[in-house]
């Protein structure tokens, strides 16, 4: 690998030092950091809707102040504003973006679009029901969409205007070689709205295939953003080549964002995920190995819909359970041990769908196992009883697992517990735990059982990375058919 140091106030220059085998001590001088201001760094939070409570009540004021300016009642203009922020935070709205991703406004309006849509028409609803004027909330709709996007301008030309004076950039990291790093570099520095300024780059010498080298090269790039104290990672990756993407997939613990100037083909696969610097097409990818130590709201959701949906099967729970019971006598619930959120062993609960002595039956099914990695799934397991069939063919055994939601173990959606050891998982896999297992997820409406292991590992970050109460309420829409119709043949 080598590296480029920016020095100097403005850093402006910059200079190259190389990694070797070797360990490597960085002899550049410490970069000079210009501080942003915190009223500039107040509006830019703002402006990118992040979730703090900041951007939450400079929505809530603004909308409500427009609101009344129209004649809303103050009563009604307060109300229908704050079910709007709350259905903002609530939805995922609010959320940690990239300043390429929040360039002008356009990105914004399909943010709120719907949650105004939501509130307007409920509030028309409730309106016509009680007899009272269905006016106010007509007219809330069109001054709640126009006041956070007029907050969105203000915002926008107050950073875009600061940003072309060289105040409130984001140090940026540019990781790759050859002339597509170049390019990255000219259009950032060329295009300083786009709010990042690239006061390093890094390239990597020779090929980085091995599980030993890429995580030689990950701990090195992970110490030089903590060192330089990088807010932006661009890859820039020459065409076909994979080398610096899986050394960064192996990287733990990057607190900053990470963007990919794609191949072209990739375009095409991704166009909703594409963002532009001067016309230079960009991926966003997130940030490696975020911390979700909290999902709002997602709890709440967990705890409610559980227990309804404990109260509605429950005649369902007491049928499955005779079966189980006047079938062989043995118990009704099978307990295994699961990996859960950060890597904590909890007991998972099923209806027992194979024999009681399942467990001591020495079995050499290894060669039945129709997947690979961590993953272990078998075709026509003879341990499984003919009650046992019935309900895994309905997913009636997974039932009990909303006890594991109420107890906080599980949620309703989330990655796939494994009944393997944490240490077993590679760095990679070791990511999905920031997060409570699921009963439900991407990789059930996926292919469930049909998935390989690494295919399981990019769905549940995936999931990790996009998590909004929306997709959580999509997942479990969309897995109703699936359990009807799925395909598995076991």
């Amino acid at each position: 690998m080598a590296l480029e140091l920016g020095s100097g106030e403005e850093l402006a220059e910059l200079r190259e030092l190389r990694f070797t085998g070797n360990p490597v001590a960085i002899e550049a001088p410490p970069l000079v950091r210009i501080r942003t201001p915190r009223a500039l760094m107040a509006l830019d939070s703002v402006h990118r809707a992040s979730r703090t409570a900041l951007t939450s009540l400079a929505d809530f004021a603004f909308i409500t102040l427009c609101s009344i300016a129209a004649r809303i009642p103050v009563v009604e203009a307060a109300s229908f504003s704050l079910a709007v922020v709350a259905f903002l935070v609530a939805s995922g709205r609010y959320a940690e973006r990239s300043p390429l991703e929040t360039q002008g406004i356009l990105w914004f309006a399909p943010q709120i679009v719907m949650p105004i849509a939501v509130v307007s028409l409920s509030a028309v609803a409730i309106a016509h029901r009680l007899g009272v004027p269905q006016s106010p909330p007509l007219l809330f709709a069109p001054i709640a969409l126009a006041s956070l996007l007029a907050l969105r301008v203000i915002t926008w030309s107050v950073l875009a205007q600061a940003r072309r004076k060289g105040v409130g950039l984001r140090r940026t990291l540019i990781v790759g070689d050859g002339p597509r790093s170049m390019i990255v570099r000219e259009k950032l520095l060329a295009y300083p709205d786009a709010g990042l300024k690239p006061v390093a780059s890094l390239c990597f010498e020779g090929p980085c295939g091995s599980e030993a080298e890429a995580f030689e090269s990950a701990t090195r790039l992970a110490r030089t953003i903590e060192e330089n104290e990088i807010d932006e990672v661009v890859l820039a990756p020459e065409d076909g080549s994979d080398l610096i993407l899986d050394c960064v997939r192996a990287t733990e613990g990057l607190n900053a964002n990470f963007s990919l100037l794609p191949p072209l083909a990739d375009l095409f696969l991704h166009p909703g995920l594409v963002t532009q610097v001067g016309g230079l097409p960009l991926i966003q990818l997130g940030r490696i190995a975020r911390k979700r130590a909290s999902l709002p709201g997602k709890r709440m959701f967990d705890v409610f819909i559980a227990s309804v949906l404990m109260f509605l099967f429950s005649p369902v729970f007491l049928l499955v359970a005779l079966a189980i019971k006047v079938s062989d006598r043995g118990p009704v619930l099978y307990k295994q041990g699961r990996v859960g959120r950060d890597g904590h062993i909890f007991r998972m609960l099923k209806f027992r769908s194979m024999v009681s002595s399942a467990e001591h039956l020495v079995i050499d099914l290894s060669s039945k196992n129709v997947t690979n990695g961590l993953l272990f799934k078998v075709l026509d397991d003879p341990r499984v009883t003919r009650v046992g069939r019935v309900i895994r063919k309905l997913s009636l055994d997974e039932l009990p697992q909303l006890l594991n939601v109420l107890r906080g173990e599980m949620s309703l959606v989330g990655p796939r517990p494994l009944a393997v050891e944490p240490d077993a998982f590679g760095q990679v896999g070791q990511k999905r735990h920031s997060v409570a297992p699921g009963i439900t997820g991407y990789w059930q409406i996926s292919g469930g059982n049909g998935l390989t292991y690494e295919e399981m590992i990019k769905l549940d970050l995936a999931y990790i990375n996009n998590w909004s109460l929306w997709l959580d309420i999509r997942l479990l829409l969309r897995t109703i058919p699936i359990v009807f119709y799925r395909r598995d043949p076991w």
